[in-house]
């Protein structure tokens, strides 16, 4: 699978106008072809699933991907009904920390650990005590159960016989370019993920690495996200049904290229993502260490964003709706509707999401959902709309490691993401966070990953290029619901403040 690692530039003289990005998601791959106006031209999915072996792990197996990758293209490929020789480039996206160990022959040596699994928690403590305020000075974040850097050392400690194989490691994104290519690379900001990057040196970090026992020249060359990787390859291409030779943009992270395709580029705008968690982004002039916020660099300009970030949002009403679909899954539809049947407030039922530990503000993985207030006058319609609230309060919760002059002022905050489709889940969160919505739904990772791959070959102003204006709603706060939902928000993060989160605050002697 391997080819000369290093970074392959074509530059060439691009009269094709279309670009396929490709977003490996946390439960399937979505493939969009975008033309230069930014218009979505066609779209396809392909599911692959989350492997569960114990309570709170995550896993996935990287070679699941690539059929994926295959069929989510052809699909896009025949929704756009465009000559195939359209397609000037491919580029990628994908979620963050997510590390792949490939053995002598390239293979990988076991199931990646996904960037919500919390089975690292003892090597969390570890890495803090031993090494704490150096890991947050060089890689500007704080260790926690979700980076690339404590889910190697699980398995360092765990499972020596698979980490004595260990001749490369590589983020996932760049496990599927180095398939399409043969060549090993990744972008910066997928770096800085893994936490083993020095932020400030802009270079992998020997001291890091050495935590974990690994070698720098163990890790793929970083380049631009702009950067061609290099063609697809023969085999590749055919299977996809695309000409062989077309480039491979490097691409980055579906958080980043999510603010691309949502024109979220100016610094202090911000977004919220309502997906399987919970996103909360705003754009800085340069990075921040800071123990509440995760921070990446822009793929587009010198800019960096800030992140916060909710384990379960989406995923949070998709476990709500399958509890209570009595053998037959609730549609989303539906599930609006039964959730509108309940108040505002919904008579004082308040959810907290934790169903996978948590990440901002809290950062911890012993936190755990709960409802609470429930009595017999509740009903389904109560549960349903409490989810939805639930996860707003949680976003809300989040927005304080954002810097006041952002969290406070009157500007709309931009939304992308799945939940986009559910107008009670928007009104509530615009009530919620007391601000008005800027709805973008055709802003997604693969749309921003294609826009990427056209301004790497063509240039251009991205922001210019964004599908963020079509279709987009403003979504207005109700100035009642504002200040029924401020009370209960209260109530939400007391709970927190008194330890009511925690298992052991339940059990008795």
């Amino acid at each position: 699978m391997r080819g000369k690692p290093g970074p392959h530039v074509v530059k060439q003289s691009v009269r094709r106008t279309l670009a396929l990005g490709i977003d490996l998601g946390t439960s399937g791959c979505k493939a969009c072809i975008v033309d230069a106006h930014g218009m979505v031209r066609g779209s396809g999915t392909s599911a692959y699933p989350i492997l569960t072996p114990r309570p709170l792990w995550t896993e996935q197996d990287p070679l699941a991907w690539l059929p994926a990758v295959i069929q989510a293209s052809r699909q896009a490929i025949y929704a756009a009904r465009s000559i195939r020789s359209g397609i000037a480039a491919i580029a990628l996206t994908s979620a963050a920390h997510i590390g792949v160990l490939l053995d002598r022959s390239q293979r990988p040596i076991r199931n990646a650990i996904l960037w919500n699994d919390q089975r690292s928690v003892n090597q969390v403590r570890h890495l803090e005590a031993k090494a704490g305020r150096q890991i947050l000075r060089r890689s500007c974040q704080a260790v926690s159960t979700t980076w690339t850097l404590p889910h190697l050392a699980w398995i360092r400690d765990n499972e020596r016989r698979n980490w004595s194989r260990v001749r490369r490691v590589i983020l996932s994104k760049d496990f599927v370019v180095e398939w399409m290519t043969g060549r090993a690379v990744t972008d910066r900001a997928t770096a800085v993920s893994s936490q083993l990057w020095d932020v400030r040196a802009n270079r992998w970090s020997d001291e890091l690495c050495d935590l974990v026992g690994l070698r720098t020249d163990q890790l793929p060359p970083v380049v631009a996200a702009t950067d061609i990787v290099g063609e697809l390859l023969p085999n590749v291409a055919e299977a996809i049904g695309l000409p062989s030779r077309v480039p491979v943009i490097v691409g980055t992270l579906d958080s980043a290229t999510e603010l691309v395709a949502a024109g979220v580029l100016s610094d202090g705008e911000s977004m919220v993502r309502l997906a399987t968690a919970g996103g909360l982004q705003w754009v800085v002039n340069s990075p921040v260490a800071d123990r509440h916020r995760i921070t990446y660099p822009s793929p587009t300009s010198s800019m960096w964003y800030c992140q916060t970030a909710t384990n379960t949002c989406a995923a949070a009403v998709e476990w709500a709706r399958t509890l209570l679909s009595d053998g037959r899954l609730i549609s989303l539809e539906e599930w609006g509707r039964l959730a509108s049947a309940a108040p505002p407030g919904a008579d004082g039922l308040i959810f907290h999401p934790h169903l996978a530990g948590e990440r901002a503000p809290y950062w911890d993985s012993a936190l755990r959902g709960q409802f609470s207030g429930l009595t017999m006058s509740h009903g389904r319609a109560h549960i349903a709309r409490a989810v939805y609230e639930g996860t707003a309060y949680s976003i809300l919760d989040a927005m304080r490691a954002m810097p006041a002059d952002i969290r406070k002022n009157s500007r709309p905050i931009t939304v992308v993401g799945g939940g986009t489709r559910s107008r009670i889940w928007l009104d509530i969160l615009a009530n919620v966070l007391a601000r008005p919505l800027r709805v973008v739904p055709q802003a997604n990772s693969a749309t921003g990953a294609a826009l990427l791959g056209l301004s790497a070959l063509e240039g251009g102003d991205l922001r210019c290029r964004s599908a963020s204006s079509e279709g987009s709603t403003t979504v207005r706060p109700n100035q009642r619901a504002v200040q029924l939902y401020a009370r209960q928000a209260k109530v939400y993060m007391a709970m927190h403040a008194r330890g009511c989160l925690r298992p052991q605050s339940y059990v008795s002697d």
